[in-house]
């Protein structure tokens, strides 16, 4: 079976990427925001020499900041989306993955009900600017741990429709369903919303985030058998960032995939 298989990088990671063969590669939105605008058409030039897309981009502001509070300035924010999503539009970015975790964190006392409303208001203008691009936001659950808004995709999927927007979705991040204690059924049960799926080994301790690997003691089959179940057509990206030789362990990311039966498009 052929699904489109993505690795986590930089800019300076794509030609490594393309080498092993993914057909995606996965960026920041803030590497590409900070890049001057020589070294932006530098990377715009190297992915159109690639046989590789660049579709999902991670984290529409910096993960150090935080929305709910007094001193995030709306006014500057925006013209940091508008930036990230017209740079991510032209390396071909659809989805926007919003994890995020710290920074749409709400307070546990104070104006807890401004904080939420002040939230509800960035949400708004992303979900704005990137349709103007025709990127779809992707509500990421987190564990408790690293956020108190949105740990599960059917809390998630409840949020999404109340929120009424349609360039507003979820994904599934494969760490913290297992973190949650959740069954993969979720992806059967949500199928339609869940936009992208995120992977590595789940039961090393965060930050700490390996390749899946079939020596790894973890049991992945439910999740591989639950994409192949739903005929899942987006993107499957490994979310890995503990590597001993980046180049040759993401190459080892296929061969997984491989051992299930599973092949990227450009193979």
């Amino acid at each position: 079976m052929r699904m489109r298989l993505s690795c986590f990088g930089t800019t300076k990671d794509l030609e490594a990427i393309a080498r092993a063969g993914y057909d995606c590669a996965e960026l920041q939105v803030r590497e590409i925001v900070e890049l001057s605008e020589e070294d932006f058409k530098a990377v715009l030039r190297k992915l159109k020499g690639l046989d590789i897309t660049c579709e999902v981009f991670d984290n529409p502001i910096p993960l150090d900041v935080r929305i709910p509070v007094p001193e995030f300035d709306l006014k500057y924010w925006t013209e940091y989306l508008k930036i990230g999503a017209y740079r991510t539009a032209e390396l071909g970015a659809r989805y926007y993955v919003f994890g995020n975790g710290r920074s749409r964190s709400l307070p546990k006392e104070g104006d807890v009900k401004g904080a939420y409303e002040k939230l509800m208001t960035f949400l708004n203008i992303l979900c704005d600017i990137t349709a103007e691009y025709n990127i779809t936001v992707l509500l990421e659950p987190l564990a408790p741990t690293l956020s108190n808004f949105i740990n599960s995709i059917p809390e998630a999927v409840d949020f999404i429709e109340k929120f009424g927007r349609y360039n507003l979705k979820t994904m599934c991040d494969y760490r913290w369903l297992v973190a949650a204690g959740r069954s993969v059924d979720d992806i059967l049960n949500y199928e339609k919303y869940i936009k992208h799926i995120h992977i590595d080994n789940p039961t090393t301790e965060f930050p700490k985030r390996p390749m899946p690997s079939l020596e790894d003691g973890h049991d992945y089959a439910p999740l591989i058998n639950a994409l192949k179940k739903i005929c899942y057509k987006e993107i499957v990206s490994i979310e890995a960032n503990t590597f001993t030789n980046y180049e040759e362990d993401i190459k080892k990311g296929l061969e997984f995939f491989k051992h299930f039966g599973i092949v990227p498009y450009r193979s």
